[in-house]
């Protein structure tokens, strides 16, 4: 016991070194699901017994429990597409198709601002970069112009492809 009162105490400093790799990357935020596949809302033009008002088009804006909405590191490039839907379209128009035979598609438009001056054409990209905040929002409109013929009473539909890339 003599032996361990004349030893004497002694210290290592040791280092740790700590990292991450913050990575690019984004996420869905605000979409809900049904069936394993995003839903991003729904765009509702309402009930209407005729569409030549002359008044003005008919509109819509997307219908969701939350703005849906991408959050990404700032500065991420990104990419927003939408198809021509279950009913095809071209250049700027895409189509309703109702539930009967007889019945004629209803063309209608989509926008990404409420004003609706600028169009998401068919399959064409609207590219951006994520700001500062992290955050995009994903608002979507649409137009249904005043009509030349009454359409037939009925429900007209049409479901869209929105691929967003980052």
């Amino acid at each position: 016991m003599s032996a361990l009162l004349g030893a004497t105490a002694s210290a290592t400093d040791l280092q740790v070194q700590v990292r991450v790799d913050v990575l690019r990357g984004c996420q869905l935020v605000g979409q809900q699901r049904e069936a394993g596949v995003a839903q991003l809302g729904v765009l509702d033009f309402g009930s209407s017994a005729r569409l030549d008002d002359p008044a003005g088009p008919l509109g819509a804006a997307l219908a969701s429990g939350r703005q849906p909405r991408l959050e990404c590191n700032p500065d991420t490039p990104y990419q927003m597409r939408i198809d021509g839907g279950q009913h095809g379209g071209v250049g700027e128009v895409r189509y309703l198709a109702g539930n009967g035979a007889l019945a004629k598609a209803i063309p209608y438009r989509l926008y990404q601002d409420p004003a609706q001056r600028i169009p998401l054409p068919v399959n064409v990209p609207v590219s951006g970069r994520v700001p500062d905040s992290g955050t995009v929002d994903l608002p979507l409109y649409g137009r249904i112009e005043p009509l030349a013929e009454i359409p037939r009473a009925g429900n007209y539909s049409d479901v869209l492809k929105v691929t967003l890339t980052w």
